[in-house]
């Protein structure tokens, strides 16, 4: 009888229709529980966003809470185009300060002599010494040279003795080449005036050897060739001077401004070694200036300072030409005066509190003159932490105010917040006026209110807003320490009443806390009433459909035999 279970198959009447209106009466309670818990879940996002809002707003009072924001300062200078800097504490004292260098502070410095490197050779036989390899001042680079017009290419596999047989093949004999160690040198002899280079020259031969033009017909290297090689080990980087003194191992010492420095020539290259004495305590730089072949010392710090070296065993600074031959050149002493004073000396061209006495201001001279400073209050960083204060005050307020709004529409149709009658959350409110707006004890007796520095509400509402801006403008200017303490003053000042005050009511437990708490479980409640009514209603369902298909099964019977009958009377 499956067949049956259609509506009115038997009976002709539409019992489906009837027991789903049925239904749909069972479950308007459910339908209301849902919107109530609709509703609960839109609170819910209310808290989260107003939340999200107190914090920004407990944030920016924090901000303020900080007595070095009050002290920070702003520094001046009278001539822009004059290469100084100046920098101020919170411990500088406001006001102007001219400043006078005659004299600017340098550095000491130990030039050793030229010429440390040995021959580019041994020998004036340069047939076994590539050109890639020799210990010149800027790398021979591959490529093409000319010579009186011809081309001359050099490889990165000839010798010097190579590249001098191509000199003479390209000039067919009339200029030829030659290496002297004893003057490490190459001189170029020719039959007339020899001209060098052309602008399609891709190598930089002559360069490197040093070959210039000079309108004759004999052209040497201006300098020395040979140079020091910094990444090899000392014992194998082309000294010109014999090391000697040394253990058997290698090991040798010398002194730097008291300082002692080891090194080993075999196993140390002289760059390892630069870098050793750069980190040491010697307070110097060492570097090594290839085009002149010399090495040379220089104090970090600046001032009439000494600069003493000496070797200890082992003679490897007098092979650097630092000792003998080596010239000092003692630095000096910056010299100035403040505010038309007497003449002031420095050490160094950073001029602070220990040279002039001025706490909190240092000032950096690059160049000489003088330079009016101006140290002010930083009143404009202030300013923003109190502008970015009334704005997010002001923005819990209005989102307050727009959930708790109950407004009037001119058909007379009453509208309200969603939070509208919720106690709680009008007191946050209120609340808040409170912490930001009441007096600051500790504070002032003409400067504990918001109200006394320009800031008060806006109308009758409970918005803020910078009412009299020269006020402000004025108390920031000349009298900033009452405004610091109508911030910071330790528990009563209204950065530290506004972060009490959101972290008491936003903390586990807390007011907001506990009526999140209250709308979670009663939503919990609601689903479980939802899920309870849905079982019964669905029970009841089946309970209609199933009497009203046995209705049908009962009717199509009495037809099946009311048919019957009926055929039996009519035969």
């Amino acid at each position: 009888m499956a067949g049956l279970q259609l509506s009115g198959l038997a009976s002709g009447f539409d019992w489906k229709s009837v027991v789903e209106q049925l239904i749909q009466i069972e479950r308007v309670p459910q339908q209301k529980m849902r919107t109530e818990k609709t509703a609960n879940t839109n609170k819910l996002s209310v808290f989260t966003n107003l939340r999200t809002k107190l914090t920004a707003f407990q944030d920016a009072a924090k901000a303020l809470s900080s007595t070095s924001l009050f002290g920070q300062r702003t520094v001046s200078m009278g001539d822009a185009d004059l290469n100084w800097s100046a920098t101020a504490s919170s411990s500088a004292v406001t006001g102007e300060y001219a400043f006078n260098v005659t004299r600017l502070a340098t550095q000491s410095v130990r030039r050793g002599a030229s010429d440390v490197a040995g021959s580019l050779n041994a020998t004036d036989d340069v047939s076994g010494l590539l050109v890639s390899e020799m210990r010149t001042a800027v790398a021979v680079t591959a490529g093409t040279f000319t010579i009186n017009g011809s081309t001359v290419e050099v490889e990165s596999t000839d010798t010097l003795d190579d590249v001098f047989d191509k000199i003479s093949t390209a000039t067919g004999g009339a200029v030829t080449a030659a290496y002297s160690a004893a003057s490490d040198r190459v001189t170029l002899t020719g039959s007339g005036t020899i001209t060098l280079g052309g602008g399609g020259d891709t190598s930089n031969f002559l360069y490197a050897l040093k070959l210039y033009n000079n309108n004759g017909s004999t052209i040497t290297s201006s300098t020395t060739l040979g140079t020091i090689g910094l990444r090899d080990d000392i014992a194998a980087a082309g000294l010109g001077t014999a090391l000697t003194g040394l253990d058997a191992e290698g090991n040798g010492s010398f002194t730097i401004n008291g300082v002692t420095i080891d090194y080993n020539v075999n196993d140390d290259s002289l760059s390892a070694l630069m870098a050793r004495v750069n980190a040491s305590d010697a307070g110097v730089t060492m570097s090594y200036d290839a085009p002149n072949d010399r090495f040379s010392l220089t104090n970090k710090g600046s001032g009439d300072l000494g600069l003493s070296a000496s070797d200890g065993s082992g003679n490897l600074l007098t092979a650097l030409r630092l000792t003998t031959g080596a010239t000092v050149t003692r630095g000096t002493n910056a010299e100035f005066s403040v505010n038309g004073g007497g003449t002031i000396i420095a050490s160094s061209n950073v001029l602070d509190a220990s040279a002039h006495g001025i706490s909190g201001l240092s000032v950096t001279a690059s160049e000489l003159g003088s330079q009016t400073i101006t140290v002010a209050n930083d009143t404009e960083a202030i300013r923003t932490g109190i502008d970015k204060l009334i704005t997010t005050y002001n923005d819990v307020q209005n989102y307050i105010d727009s959930q708790t709004k109950v407004t009037v529409g001119a058909d007379g149709k009453v509208t309200a917040g969603l939070m509208a009658g919720n106690r709680e959350f009008t007191d946050i409110a209120r609340q808040l006026r409170s912490q930001v707006f009441s007096a600051v004890g500790g504070a002032s007796a003409d400067m504990s209110r918001l109200e006394s520095i320009g800031i008060d509400f806006e109308g009758t509402g409970s918005t803020l807003a910078v009412r009299d801006s020269a006020k402000l403008t004025d108390a920031l200017t000349n009298d900033l320490s009452k405004v610091s303490a109508l911030f910071t003053t330790s528990t009563t000042g209204i950065s530290g009443r506004v972060d009490a005050y959101i972290s008491r009511i936003t903390l586990t437990g807390g007011q907001i806390d506990n009526q999140e708490n209250s709308l979670e479980k009663q939503n919990t409640s609601l689903d479980k009433q939802i899920a309870d009514l849905e079982r019964r209603i669905t029970a009841e369902q089946e309970r209609l459909e199933a009497s009203f298909i046995a209705m049908e099964e009962a009717q199509s019977k009495i037809q099946s035999q009311l048919s019957a009958l009926s055929g039996m009377l009519s035969s």
